[in-house]
C-alpha cells in the first residue's frame, strides 16, 4: 500500500461521513456554521488542526504527478493554506464562511462535492477501482 492510498482510505470516509452529515442535517448545518462564525477562537483552533493535518499528508506523500495520487497532494496543500488562513485571519474566514455557506443549497452543493472527492478516495484507498 503506498502513502496515498493510506491517506485516501483515511479522508475518503471521513470526507463521506460528513458530506452525509451536511446533507442530512441541511437547516442545523447552516445554524452551526453561524454560531461557528461568532467564535473566532474556534476558528483559530480549528486552522491549528488543519494546519497539522495537511503537514502530515504533504510530509508523507508530496508527489507532484499526472496520476490520481496528486490529488492527496493538493489536499495536503490545501489544507495547509486553510489552516494558515484560519489562524492568521480568523475573523475574515468567519465571514467568509459565513456567506458561502449561509444557505440550504450552499449546503448541499459543498456537501455532494466533498461526497464525490470522499468517494473517488474511498475507492482508490481501499482498491475497489
Amino acid at each position: 500500500m503506498t502513502n496515498a492510498e493510506l491517506i485516501a482510505g483515511f479522508a475518503g470516509p471521513i470526507m463521506m461521513a460528513v458530506a452525509a452529515a451536511m446533507l442530512i442535517n441541511r437547516r442545523a448545518i447552516v445554524g452551526t456554521i453561524k454560531d461557528v462564525s461568532n467564535n473566532p477562537g474556534f476558528i483559530f483552533f480549528a486552522g491549528i488542526l488543519t494546519l497539522l493535518a495537511g503537514l502530515a499528508i504533504v510530509r508523507t506523500h508530496n508527489v507532484w504527478s499526472t496520476e490520481w495520487t496528486v490529488l492527496v497532494t493538493v489536499i495536503g496543500w490545501l489544507a495547509i493554506i486553510g489552516g494558515i488562513v484560519r489562524i492568521v485571519w480568523p475573523k475574515q474566514v468567519a465571514s467568509f464562511s459565513n456567506k458561502a455557506m449561509s444557505t440550504e443549497n450552499a449546503i448541499t452543493a459543498w456537501a455532494l462535492v466533498a461526497l464525490l472527492l470522499g468517494a473517488f478516495l474511498t475507492a482508490k484507498g481501499y482498491a475497489l477501482v
